[in-house]
């Protein structure tokens, strides 16, 4: 595709990727409508038509989107989006599966507090509003998790593990991070601001704090190992490890109790540790490859 708005500035890019957004979310909910016309999908159940609603939403409101704004400003859009593959890729994908496991104490200790979080009482009115809008997300999770046949667990896999890593990935980490670090030449400034409207877009406020700490870490894979398909590895691992412990474990009593467990200050100390050894990890892992990141700007590269 040739690039018709080469010399736009970040702060179009940007607009123009929030526009198509906006333009894909009708596109696939116009497309989900026109879909349940169809006798065959309007009696598949609601499971199915969840899936079909999820992957319409991956394509037209998050993928494309960013794809189309990167093609239409760049003249080779999987070099600017990082997607290329080499050598070093196989080690930055084991580096992103240690980081994930090293810092999935923390993770989870950020979800189990944040789950508990409770807004003063004048902001009452907001907290029902955001309670039942968490209500919905778990319904339609517990939806999709609940199907028993390998059947489910694939769909599950390529749709809610597989199509959101990639999509997301290239909506938030390939386009957004890199149009903010072209717009304030800052790298850390990019990672968070795109951790935050991450967050932010998924509108569950009980899991508002994990998921920016997701997204922060996942644009710092992004910023040091110069290549999109590491957090996409990271995101995957992150959605496809809860699909499988609810597919294979989710009666047994261990997870039911994982999945319970109070705050308590050994936890916490826990989660403290893995915070730590996560950051001297990331520590080590730039040291190391300082010469292989390019950074936008030279007298301010993070």
């Amino acid at each position: 595709m040739r690039p018709i708005f080469r010399s736009a500035s970040p702060g179009f890019r940007i607009a123009y990727l929030f526009l198509l957004l906006f333009i894909g979310v009708i596109m696939a909910g116009i497309l989900i409508r026109l879909l349940q016309m169809i006798p065959l999908v309007n009696h598949a159940g609601e499971a199915a038509q969840v899936y079909i609603s999820s992957a319409l939403q991956s394509v037209f409101a998050i993928a494309l989107p960013a794809y189309l704004v990167v093609a239409f400003t760049e003249d080779r859009p999987a070099h600017y989006l990082k997607t290329d593959s080499n050598s070093r890729l196989p080690r930055k994908i084991i580096f992103a599966i240690l980081i994930f496991c090293v810092s999935y104490p923390f993770a989870s200790f950020l979800a189990r507090w944040n789950s508990a979080m409770e807004l003063p009482y004048w902001m009452s009115g907001i907290e029902e509003v955001m309670q039942a809008m968490e209500n919905a997300a778990m319904e339609t999770t517990e939806l999709l998790l609940s199907g028993s046949t390998l059947g489910s667990l694939t769909l599950n896999l390529l749709i809610v593990a597989g199509m959101a890593a990639i999509s997301e990935e290239l909506f938030f980490r390939g386009a957004l991070q890199q149009f903010l670090m072209e717009k304030f030449k800052n790298g850390h400034s990019a990672v968070w601001i795109t951790a935050l409207l991450f967050s932010i877009v998924h509108f569950q406020f009980y899991g508002f704090l994990p998921r920016m700490v997701l997204g922060a870490m996942l644009g710092y894979l992004f910023l040091y190992t110069g290549n999109l398909w590491v957090p996409i590895v990271f995101h995957f691992v992150n959605n496809a490890l809860v699909i499988i412990l609810n597919f294979f474990w989710c009666d047994n009593e261990w997870f039911i109790r994982l999945e319970e467990m109070p705050v308590t200050f050994p936890y916490f100390i826990a989660a403290v540790i893995s915070a730590l050894v996560t950051l001297f990890l990331f520590w080590i892992y730039l040291k190391k490859n300082r010469k292989a990141v390019a950074p936008i700007d030279k007298s301010n590269p993070y």
